[in-house]
């Protein structure tokens, strides 16, 4: 019996020995816990641009105030110009989109690379985000589109049916800038959460 107690506590031993030479061996070997540098690129670049998106959209907010200025004192030819000028801007934000959707395809492809599940996790929760953040953007952008002509009609012709098309365009405007504003500052605040994470 004393021998099988024995043998019992060797193969325990042989074990647990086993087990802590495969976790240092695993340990040594996991490779980087930092993500892959084109991850990281990727991430800085689309932060910037989804900023410069909300900053466009800032500009073009306070340019449809301004319209309704212009248009309130009967200065149509400075109206006009400033829908010319949003008109532009929406353009930009559009190649912008454009710009962090290709962000966002190099982060997804980098996604294997980060060996950390928990923080494989964290960026492809922000990746979801800025996505959320570009089919708003491309809602916002017809919206804006629309609104901008229904002005210029509005201008043209003096018909009431266009102001109020106008007027409800620039409601959805309005609610379709809040939540892109809100989902930047999400994804923000994920990537951070995943900056913590590695």
């Amino acid at each position: 019996m004393p021998i099988m107690k024995n043998i019992f506590k060797l193969i325990i031993g042989l074990i647990v020995l086993l087990a802590l030479g495969y976790g240092i061996w695993w340990w040594s070997h996991r490779g980087p816990t930092t993500p892959p540098p084109e991850f990281l690129e990727a991430r800085q670049q689309g932060a910037a641009i989804s900023q410069k998106i909300v900053a466009l959209i800032g500009e073009t907010n306070q340019n449809i105030k301004d319209i309704n200025t212009s248009d309130l004192n009967g200065n149509y030819n400075q109206a006009v110009a400033l829908i010319k000028e949003s008109q532009g801007k929406n353009q930009e934000a559009q190649n912008q989109a454009v710009e962090l959707a290709n962000q966002m395809q190099k982060m997804t492809e980098a996604l294997d690379k980060i060996s950390s599940a928990s923080s494989r996790e964290l960026a492809m929760k922000a990746i979801a985000t800025e996505i959320s953040l570009l089919t708003n953007l491309i809602q916002y952008k017809e919206t804006l589109d629309q609104f901008l002509k229904n002005l210029n009609l509005t201008f043209a012709t003096a018909k009431a049916q266009y102001r109020k098309a106008a007027e409800d365009n620039l409601s959805q405007l309005n609610t379709a800038a809040g939540t892109i504003n809100n989902l930047n500052q999400q994804f923000l605040e994920q990537i951070q959460e995943f900056d913590k994470s590695l």
